[in-house]
């Protein structure tokens, strides 16, 4: 079977700072997909991997609700 990239999942990975991480990455050659998202509950820039893999960085900064599930949250 042949390797094909992971497309519209964008798998999330967690990051302190999207921002510092973003411009890190962008100094290394990585172009996202458009301006870092700001939800009203995390930010988010989306990206693809030398083998075309959709991924995003992630960064949740409002807390999570009493009563909500906070299953996937890091930190």
């Amino acid at each position: 079977m042949e390797f094909q990239p992971s497309k519209n999942a964008h798998p999330a990975l967690h990051v302190d700072d999207v921002k510092v991480a973003r411009e890190e990455l962008e100094a290394k050659g990585v172009e996202f997909a458009g301006e870092t998202l700001d939800t009203g509950v995390c930010h988010m820039a989306l990206f693809t991997d030398p083998d075309g893999n959709d991924l995003m960085l992630h960064r949740r900064y409002a807390p999570v609700e009493a009563g909500a599930s906070d299953e996937g949250v890091v930190g």
